[in-house]
């Protein structure tokens, strides 16, 4: 009796187990509990956290002291202010309460890098929790009282003067240039220069420049709400200026006309952002006046004089954004990190003069422009511009700029760069100039005029570990080649002047933006002479 029980049970359950229908039922509902517990485990996992805290550390010009002396380090730091905690607040593209979102982190430190008065930034989470996070911001200040000599030397054309510039007001990150500068055919100028990317703590920014020579008389302000993130929606401002200045032409390096315009007017522009973060559409709608009067003078003029202008002009630009960003270091610097736009950005603007108000010149504008920048590989970067304006009667030009960058070696980068502009129906006051001032090492300045130009320059920089107190030591050796053709001429490139030297770099590792001062000595390999020196700041050309 006992055994025919067991196998009846075992029968029965048998029976069920062979039964599909059951066997289905007890598969959906392992499923369904498999699911449930799989969505719970990712909504856990794709909580969304909030931003709870923000612990702002700011170090000094020199945060840890190893070198000697040591008493002028700190006694650089005791003279230095240090940033205002405020500022880097106002910076940061979130805030405490937000929802977290490392792609804002990552923007953040970049535009932090991108302030002149700062070196290193570090914008990361210094604690995670279920549904919070802390994020931690460490900035290091640059030095930023700047007070420099001016000694551009190229071609036989000398400038010398100095200036004093303090990039970081108070720590408040107000921004005052001053400068005086001599030419020897052009006299003393003097500029002074105030800007703050922080208007009364806000987005707005401002800028004001006054420069009065021998030469030139001008003065010009803005009030700016930019596009300061991936994700602003809105931008605007206004801006004006007045300026008198002394138009000079040259051909072979020589003055042969010259003749003075009086130029007054000023904009307002608004613009909308639409799209994802990094790929966005931007649209502007700007409204110039400007009334430009071109004056004789005398004998001196010996060219064409222009006709006056007075403009009334709506301009519509359409921006569009295809971007991603890479770090860097030794393209154009030798320590700060270099923060590289890769992808497409390209603009047309299509203006039309005459509106709203129907008074002046009467014409159509045109401004198009695109740049692709291409990453290979590690260490290795393509950036391509393409640029066209017109006015459609007049000063239509065309201009092509391509960059190639490769790091060979850790302390090594090969640059190559090629600029090309051709210029149909350039107005009387407009030409192109190609010399040792101007990229054409070794020659004279401004030997070339014409309206079509073309220049390489092949460099191979060199960034060596060598230092004296905080200045980085490298050199570079270089190839350029270039011409400008004249309207009435072809382009042949047979007609290519060259010449080939060497250089010495100076990386102002503490100076605000770390920058590179620049000794170079050119030698024309198609006409006699010696070598040409070209000394200046900033790499001859750069990635940005």
């Amino acid at each position: 009796m006992r055994y025919s029980l067991i196998g009846s049970i075992a029968s029965g359950l048998r029976t069920c187990f062979l039964n599909e229908g059951f066997f289905i039922g007890i598969l959906t509902i392992f499923c369904i509990q498999f699911g449930l517990l799989w969505t719970n485990l990712i909504a856990q996992t794709n909580k969304k956290k909030t931003v709870r805290n923000i612990f702002i550390k700011r170090q000094d010009v020199f945060p840890e002291i190893t070198g000697k002396p040591r008493f002028l380090y700190n006694w650089a730091n005791s003279l230095h202010i240090v940033t205002k905690e405020s500022v880097i607040r106002q910076e940061l593209l979130f805030e405490p309460g937000d929802e977290y979102d490392p792609e804002l982190l990552q923007e953040s430190e970049r535009n932090l890098r991108a302030l002149a008065y700062f070196g290193d930034v570090e914008v990361f989470v210094k604690r995670e929790e279920a549904e919070f996070v802390d994020v931690a911001v460490v900035t290091q200040d640059q030095w930023s009282t700047l007070v420099s000599y001016i000694f551009n030397q190229g071609g036989g054309r000398t400038e010398f003067g100095g200036s004093i510039e303090e990039f970081n007001l108070l720590g408040l990150g107000k921004r005052i240039f001053s400068e005086i500068r001599y030419e020897q055919s052009e006299g003393t100028t003097f500029t002074l220069r105030y800007s703050d990317p922080q208007l009364f703590f806000t987005r707005w920014t401002t800028e004001e420049t006054l420069i009065t020579g021998p030469f030139i008389q001008s003065f010009s302000a803005e009030v700016i709400r930019p596009f300061f993130a991936l994700d602003t929606k809105w931008a605007g401002g206004v801006s004006g200026n007045v300026t008198d200045r002394t138009i000079r032409l040259f051909d072979s390096g020589e003055e042969t006309s010259r003749l003075r315009l009086e130029t007054q007017g000023f904009q307002i522009l608004g613009g909308r952002a639409f799209g994802s973060r990094f790929r966005k559409t931007r649209l502007q709608l700007t409204y110039r006046f400007q009334e430009r009067v071109f004056i004789s003078l005398g004998d001196l003029t010996t060219s064409p004089v222009p006709d006056d202008e007075l403009i009334h002009a709506l301009t519509l630009t359409a921006r569009k954004e295809n971007i991603s960003f890479v770090e860097e270091k030794r393209i154009d610097r030798f320590v700060k990190t270099e923060d590289l736009t890769l992808g497409n950005i390209s603009s047309l603007s299509l203006g039309r003069t005459g509106l709203p108000i129907p008074k002046g010149v009467t014409r159509f504008e045109l401004n198009a422009r695109t740049r692709q920048a291409y990453r290979f590989s590690v260490g290795q970067y393509l950036i391509a511009i393409f640029g066209f304006q017109t006015l459609f009667d007049k000063d239509t030009i065309a201009s092509l700029r391509l960059q190639y960058y490769n790091k060979l070696l850790a302390q090594q980068t090969f640059a190559f760069n090629l600029e090309f502009d051709f210029g149909e129906d350039l107005e009387e006051s407009r030409q192109f100039l190609l010399g040792g001032d101007s990229g054409l090492r070794g020659f004279p300045a401004r030997e070339f005029t014409g309206d079509k130009r073309l220049l390489i320059n092949i460099e191979d920089r060199i960034f060596t570990p060598l230092k004296i107190l905080t200045v980085a030591l490298g050199g570079v050796v270089f190839l350029d080649a270039g011409n400008v053709w004249r309207p009435d001429e072809a382009i042949n490139l047979s007609d290519m002047n060259f010449s080939v030297g060497f250089g010495l770099r100076l990386g102002y590792t503490k100076s605000p933006n770390s920058r590179v001062g620049r000794f170079d000595f050119g030698l024309p390999l198609n006409r006699g002479g010696g070598f040409g020196v070209s000394i200046g700041v900033d790499q001859h050309f750069s990635i940005n």
